[in-house]
């Protein structure tokens, strides 16, 4: 009888959990993901929910009427709502997280929608960091389609799929099969498909109290600038010009952040201009004037890059160049306190810049006729006499090269230009706005200085889909080559600026100064489309991993290889692409071929291979960063191109604990939490009622096992002898 009884627990033990899981789990599938992550800065935070473990019933939304639908019904339960891209937006997500009855949200992009106008940003970008404080211009609202959504938070997580990469399409391909099934069942008759969500990120409260527990990392990277000029001195009688633009853009899920439209087409003309100019036959390091180009990182977060900048060149004192092995500092570094990996920065003083040129917005992608673009110059004083040379001479620059009665040679034959282009003052026939959100602000707020702001807006950006995920053209490679225009109008503007030159000398601007629009357009196509391009991977092939995988323009956090200026070991791939270009731009071309900088080395040091190994391997161990040469493209190049440091001007970094702090609670302090994995994964649920039978019969089981076992014992012990 006890052998029966034990025969029939052991069935239960064995079969019931068998028939209960064959209802539960019969499908696992792990996807591939992003998230909108959790940020802090010296208040709050923002992002979505840190969850260990959350699912939900998977239910679709496609359109506006379902999302009414969905919030309108009497479902119990909770869901992981599947979000269209386009429905996205501050109050459908608020919607679905006041409703109760959302454990999660996954948002599906593909290109081909984005036909909404929207941006997630601000109305007024980064205003609270600019330089107006009050009036109209403080919180003029240059971006009228954005919500705020990007600095909000959400009590639910929320993560992110593209249709167009195709490490995420069998995970949607398997949501919307698994969405098919519940539709058909009603989302209410089990077994349904449910997803779990799985994303624990460590920081809370603010960045203070997430930096001291080391939870955080100060969000940025590197900016990078460079010149012509070998040496910049401060007293060597010549004024700076500086030609600026942002790298690095934003959006939801930050691996999705393309920024054709927002910042990609300034930053393309930028290396454009520097190409233009280094085809002078008189190098720009002769001229009256020194020409630095700057690229900002992490100006999406309160001008992270600029502010940075402008905060070194105005007060930077080096405390300690002494290497220092109580200080967590490169031995390489310029200044061992403060912490600063190359310091030539100092030789640029705000007094001596003569005037700063910005590329801001130029792809013209929502103008209204892009057959006929209008551009236009964007000051801070319309007034100002030394800031209307600037823009007088652009304008001259302009009439003389692309003017209506322009007339252009074409296989030996004249013809009028078929496209009309324009560039004109931004305040022309309207109340003058200033300076829109633009990294020159960060300048002005210190010190006034002429500077004009280059875009394809008047009253407010054309970019419908500013930091969106959206912010990518389907043909990127042409634009009507109204980038290629403009910045061959600025190129051949700064060649005569930075000589002294009046507008009477336009016709002494040398043929040889004109923007390859070749070499433009393969950028843009690089840049939003295919980091694999042969045009990339020459510049960086020599440097880094040639699997380029991803294209990606959110700065990322500054960190230990930030700090030591080592551009070659950030992921960003914006930095290493402005880095390289500029070195070729602006450095000497060599005819030793390379196939990695250190084949170059005999070139910085001649006597290289008569020194001993040891010697051999200190100068090797020098970062490339550092060297006289690179090898790009398969050739040495003498050269060198700077990286500066891009994060928040509210935080500082201790060099002797390698941690960094808030010192400034009313300047950016932008963080980013440290997270394990993020994970969603697809199952098969049964219903609460189903799962609560089943702990109640694995409870008896439990219960008759235990039982079982103590009669069974008593029972042997009785009847059968023991030893």
């Amino acid at each position: 009888m006890a052998l029966k009884f034990l025969f029939i627990i052991q069935i239960l033990i064995l079969v019931v959990p068998c028939i209960c899981n064959s209802f539960v789990k019969i499908m696992k599938q792990p996807i591939n993901n992003v998230i909108f992550p959790k940020l802090l800065n010296s208040t709050s935070e923002i992002g979505s929910k840190s969850t260990s473990s959350s699912s939900g019933v998977i239910y679709r939304i496609t359109t506006i009427e379902e999302l009414e639908a969905f919030n309108k019904n009497n479902l119990s339960g909770k869901f992981a709502v599947v979000l269209q891209a386009d429905l996205v937006n501050k109050k459908n997500l608020r919607e679905l997280e006041a409703s109760n009855k959302v454990e999660g949200v996954i948002v599906i992009y593909d290109d081909n929608q984005g036909s909404i106008p929207y941006s997630p940003d601000k109305q007024c970008p980064n205003c609270e960091f600019g330089m107006y404080s009050e009036g109209e211009r403080a919180n003029y609202k240059w971006n009228p389609y954005g919500d705020g959504l990007l600095f909000e938070y959400f009590d639910i997580p929320i993560f992110g799929l593209s249709v167009n990469k195709s490490s995420e399409k069998a995970g949607i391909a398997a949501i919307i099969n698994a969405d098919n099934f519940n539709k058909e069942r009603k989302y209410k008759n089990y077994p349904l498909y449910s997803i779990k969500f799985e994303s624990f990120m460590y920081a809370s409260k603010d960045s203070e109290t997430c930096l001291s527990r080391g939870y955080c990392d100060p969000i940025g990277g590197n900016s990078v600038w460079s010149s012509y000029s070998k040496t910049i001195d401060p007293n060597d009688g010549k004024k700076i010009i500086i030609v600026s633009s942002q790298i690095d853009g934003n959006s939801l899920f930050h691996d999705n952040t393309i920024g054709s439209n927002s910042q990609i087409g300034g930053m393309v003309a930028n290396l454009a201009i520097a190409d233009a100019l280094s085809k002078s036959e008189i190098s720009p390091d002769q001229f009256q004037n020194h020409i630095v180009f700057t690229f900002f990182s992490g100006e999406a977060y309160g001008y992270g890059g600029s502010q940075r900048f402008v905060h070194d060149i105005s007060n930077y004192e080096c405390k300690n160049n002494k290497k220092d092995d109580d200080l967590i500092c490169s031995g390489y570094a310029a200044c061992q306190e403060p912490c600063m990996y190359v310091d030539d920065f100092k030789n640029i003083t705000l007094d001596n810049i003569k005037g700063i040129i910005e590329l801001n917005q130029l792809t013209c992608s929502g103008c209204n006729d892009i057959n006929n673009p209008t551009y236009f110059m964007h000051v801070d004083d319309e007034t100002d006499t030394e800031t209307l040379k600037i823009t007088n001479l652009i304008s001259k620059v302009y009439t003389n090269t692309y003017g209506n009665n322009m007339l252009i040679s074409n296989n030996n034959n004249k013809k009028r230009q078929s496209n009309y282009y324009n560039i004109k003052p931004a305040w022309e026939g309207i109340n003058n706005l200033g300076l829109p959100p633009a990294s020159a602000q960060s300048f002005l707020k210190k010190k006034k200085i002429p500077a004009v702001v280059i875009s394809d807006f008047q009253t407010e950006f054309t970019n419908k889909h500013y930091h969106s995920g959206f912010d990518i053209d389907s043909n990127t490679t042409v634009y009507n080559n109204t980038i290629c225009k403009t910045a061959d109008i600025i190129a051949k503007s700064i060649w005569l600026y930075a000589k002294n030159k009046e507008m009477d000398d336009i016709i002494s601007i040398p043929p040889s100064v004109n923007v390859d629009c070749q070499y433009v357009n393969d950028l843009m196509y690089c840049l939003t489309h295919n980091i694999n391009c042969p045009l990339v991977k020459s510049l960086l092939n020599s440097t880094t991993n040639n699997n380029l995988s991803k294209i990606s323009h959110y700065s990322g956090v500054f960190n230990i290889y930030s700090l030591n200026g080592a551009i070659n070991t950030n992921y960003n791939y914006d930095t290493w692409v402005a880095n390289f270009a500029m070195i070729v731009s602006t450095g000497k071309n060599s005819t030793t071929p390379c196939n990695d900088t250190h084949e170059c080395v005999e070139l910085e040091y001649p006597d290289f291979a008569n020194l001993d190994k040891e010697k051999q391997q200190e100068i090797k161990k020098i970062p490339f960063s550092l060297r006289k040469y690179q090898c790009i493209s398969g050739y040495c190049i003498e050269g060198k191109s700077y990286a500066h440091p891009a994060y928040g001007t509210g935080l500082t970094y201790n060099a002797k604990d390698g941690l960094y702090s808030v010192n400034d609670k009313n300047l950016p302090t932008w963080t980013e939490s440290r997270w394990d994995e993020n994970t969603l994964t697809i199952y098969f649920t049964t219903s609460k009622t189903f799962q609560y039978i089943e702990l109640f019969v694995g409870v008896i089981i439990v219960g008759l096992t235990i039982f079982g076992y103590y009669f069974i014992k008593k029972y042997t012990i009785k009847n059968i002898k023991t030893s």
